[in-house]
């Protein structure tokens, strides 16, 4: 656990008697894809730090149909913001349900909150991770409310191409909130519009300018 995180920019600027102080805090887990971390109305006493792999969060509507809302990948901190100010206890915010095999830490919520308070680096720490979740948030948000079906896909591949790339067709179209077929469609066009080529199924931009006009 120790070596671990020295590897991982979150934890290694911390100050040597916090990390000390970490190690007896936390528990180290193994995930395969398609289990669940939480549930969304669990009450938790952890946070949790995503080591390597991924996980999405999604609602349930009142059809049973599962309403997708973001996803995280690796290094990642997992958490709700809202709680940081005053908890004991943490009140998972959606479902969270691991996409690929992951690695995670769990770390004592107690403890993380007044480390939280009493360090200015743990504090700058846990708010660039904040800042980072909200801006993907804003994103999102945006995208789902404001944009068509060849907005959401330009916006995609503009800001996150590497994702895209590593996912499969039916999990972005999951993820956009648009059907598999209409995302074949809103690809080729802008392959016609020589805006992206494919080579072997890997996207590559060719007009970044074009591109953003779609969405902007």
């Amino acid at each position: 656990m120790r070596d671990l995180i020295e590897t991982i920019d979150f934890f290694k600027t911390l100050p040597s008697d916090i990390k000390e102080s970490l190690l007896s805090q936390t528990s180290l887990y193994q995930f395969n894809s398609g289990q669940i971390l939480f549930f969304e109305n669990d009450d938790l006493d952890k946070i949790y730090y995503l080591i390597s792999g991924a996980i999405k969060f999604y609602k349930v509507d009142r059809f049973d149909n599962e309403v997708f809302l973001y996803k995280l990948f690796g290094p990642k901190l997992i958490f709700d913001l809202s709680k940081m100010a005053d908890f004991s206890i943490i009140q998972c915010f959606a479902n969270a349900e691991f996409d690929e095999d992951s690695i995670v830490m769990a770390i004592d919520a107690q403890w993380f909150k007044e480390s939280f308070d009493n360090n200015s680096v743990f504090m700058n720490n846990v708010l660039q991770e904040s800042f980072t979740m909200i801006a993907q948030l804003q994103c999102i948000i945006n995208r789902d409310i404001v944009f068509d079906g060849t907005a959401k896909v330009a916006h995609f591949l503009a800001t996150d191409l590497e994702t895209y790339n590593r996912l499969k067709k039916h999990e972005i179209a999951y993820m956009l909130h648009i059907q598999p077929e209409t995302l074949s469609r809103i690809i080729k066009k802008l392959t016609r519009n020589e805006i992206i080529s494919i080579e072997k199924n890997i996207v590559k931009i060719l007009n970044m300018d074009n591109l953003k006009e779609i969405y902007e």
